[in-house]
């Protein structure tokens, strides 16, 4: 079965997570994605390599730099992780690899996706930075915390590195892609983890200019005094996480008139009588922020009361919008079955999304254990440079070339031309 992108090849720039991110979804979808890794590097601890091959050539290197060239021209898709000018400085930036020369056939039809952490211009576009700088930059850190007065909340690196990142850089790859099938021509991808992470925040930055009628503001505008006083940012008792009695957690999520009702009614039933110190609300008052302090008092004490396997049974088939906050291990227990996977011990690789009906992406095998090094996991740097350089579809290189290339230190990888002195391994 051909998947949705077999036939298009991706060379990826290695980097960190966002940018391998970018060719693991674009693998997993049938893409043939070769990464440069760096001469005479040992494992690389990328676990984002799924499906990927790994060359080790040396752009400083005049005849490293003409066979990264000659893979650049046969490339549909260029991934750059770099700051702003490192592969222009190098000679393999969008025009180089456009224009060919050198005896390298130009490739017009090449999309390279640029993708930083900062705006490409500015005072912050060549300083280095991570996840939390960029999300900081954006506006929505401030936003973030469930305490009022105090400090924001970062969440993990997902809202920058990888939905902001890699997520909209993939769009723009896909979007350009589709372009180029009436066109005819590449384009530059360019994509920053600020912008991308500010225009995916779009719903909660319009949002935190509304107030309700009576719940006051929906999203709080980043000020110290209204952290966690929006409704769906910490403020309203409906909308959180509650501890039960072996120290578990449920989210609580009902937002809507009937599901609130709902979750008063199983609440009730499994506490007829309101633990000392609290009344039971009734469902009128949900939206009178002035009941939140009582109805928040009334939630922790009653969750306090039983297990959360006891709650999730409870709750499990109803509306009431509450659901287990799940570990790790136990969300690939509960998600993989659904999924159809077999794979849900040791380390369990989440699965492509979306799921396409005609052309799904085949779903990933799990590793055996932490220390496993199976392919799917990780990728060492170099394990496939003689493969991917003989592969015609790539660069086809004669043995003549190869051995030059071994022979100069341009390359180098898990196997070696016939050819190559031993002592230049």
């Amino acid at each position: 079965m051909s998947l949705p992108l077999s036939g298009v090849r991706v060379l990826e720039f290695a980097g960190l997570a966002p940018g391998p991110m970018v060719g693991l979804v674009l693998a997993d979808f049938g893409a043939d994605v070769v990464r440069v890794d760096r001469v005479g590097g040992a494992l690389n601890a990328d676990t984002l390599a799924r499906g990927k091959r790994s060359v080790a050539l040396d752009p400083k290197h005049p005849v490293g730099k003409l066979a990264l060239r000659t893979l650049a021209s046969r490339a549909d898709v260029v991934i750059d992780p770099f700051r702003p000018g490192v592969l222009e400085r190098l000679g393999l930036g969008p025009a180089a690899v456009q224009a060919g020369g050198d005896g390298v056939r130009a490739n017009e039809g090449v999309v390279f996706a640029r993708l930083t952490g900062f705006q490409r211009e500015g005072p912050y576009a060549n300083m280095a930075g991570h996840d939390i700088n960029y999300v900081a930059l954006s506006g929505l850190l401030s936003m973030l915390g469930t305490r009022r007065g105090g400090p924001p909340e970062p969440p993990s690196n997902l809202l920058g590195d990888f939905a902001g990142g890699s997520f909209i850089c993939l769009l723009g790859i896909l979007l350009a892609l589709f372009e180029r099938s009436r066109s005819g021509k590449g384009q530059v991808v360019e994509a920053d983890m600020v912008t991308g992470a500010r225009y995916l925040a779009t719903f909660s930055l319009l949002g935190s200019y509304l107030e309700h009628p009576q719940w006051g503001s929906i999203i709080g505008s980043g000020t110290n005094e209204s952290r966690g006083e929006g409704a769906l940012a910490g403020g309203a008792p409906w909308y959180g996480v509650y501890e039960t009695q072996d120290g578990g957690w449920m989210s609580v999520g009902a937002i809507e008139a009937p599901f609130y009702r709902q979750c008063l009614q199983i609440l009730a039933a499994a506490a007829p009588d309101a633990p000392s110190g609290t009344s039971a609300p009734a469902p009128a008052t949900q939206n009178d922020r002035s009941t939140w302090p009582q109805l928040r008092a009334y939630f922790d004490a009653v969750f306090r009361t039983r297990t959360r396997d006891d709650w999730t049974q409870r709750f499990t088939g109803t509306d009431a919008c509450v659901v287990p906050v799940l570990t790790r291990d136990e969300a690939a227990q509960a998600v993989l079955p659904a999924a159809g996977s077999e794979h849900a011990e040791g380390v369990v690789v989440p699965a492509p999304a979306p799921r396409l009906s005609r052309t799904p992406a085949p779903r990933p095998a799990g590793a055996s254990g932490a220390e496993d090094t199976d392919p799917h996991m990780l990728l060492g740097a170099g394990e496939h440079t003689l493969e991917v350089l003989r592969d015609a579809a790539w660069a086809g290189l004669p043995d003549r070339e190869l051995v030059r290339l071994w022979q100069s230190g341009a390359a180098d990888g898990s196997d070696a031309p016939d050819g190559v002195d031993d002592a230049k391994l």
